[in-house]
């Protein structure tokens, strides 16, 4: 006597069914890419005849234009060079030679720390009735930060994108002492 499976039952057998038939499909593909990217090198046959390549000659590709860095348009200091003894043997035997040897090169001046004392006079005016001060040339009042060091910290904060962390941690190797917090109200 044959049983009778129901409904449901044999629902999920072709449910199971269908999802072995997906597994074996996947395992396929799996085992097929990790062929195809872990494949060994084949090593080329050396032969002792033949003469190592010569090495690529530096710059640019011939017939391509060259890339220069223009000239800065001012000078912002020179510094003359002068030797009391030879570089390379000590020797101190030296006598002009030839003309002059110039170099220009451009760097950045990192920001020194510089901390100004506003000394003003109190005034009182008959108008307001209080007492009144005058404003510094780049001083912001009430603020303990200039407006140089405050520019710096929104282009890092903002420009850059540094955290308000880092730009502490900048700020105190420059010289200036401040609390990350305050960079957010900056």
């Amino acid at each position: 006597m044959a049983k009778k499976k129901c409904k449901s039952c044999q629902m999920y057998k072709k449910e199971l069914d269908g999802l072995k038939e997906e597994i074996r499909l996947i395992k396929l593909e799996l085992t097929d890419l990790k062929t195809k990217t872990f494949k060994r090198k084949k090593k080329k046959p050396k032969d002792d005849d033949k003469e190592p390549p010569a090495p690529k000659k530096k710059g640019g590709l011939f017939g391509h234009p060259g890339w220069f860095r223009k000239k800065p348009k001012h000078i912002h200091k020179t510094e003359k060079v002068t030797l009391d003894k030879c570089p390379c043997c000590g020797s101190e035997d030296l006598t002009e030679y030839g003309g002059i040897d110039e170099h220009i090169q451009e760097d950045i001046v990192l920001p020194k720390v510089e901390a100004t004392l506003y000394r003003k006079k109190v005034y009182y005016c008959k108008k307001c009735k209080k007492a009144v001060t005058g404003k510094g040339k780049n001083e912001l009042p009430r603020s303990y930060i200039g407006p140089i060091a405050k520019a710096w910290a929104v282009f890092l904060k903002f420009g850059v994108k540094v955290s308000d962390r880092d730009i502490q941690k900048l700020f105190e190797a420059m010289g200036l002492k401040i609390v990350a917090s305050s960079i957010v109200n900056i």
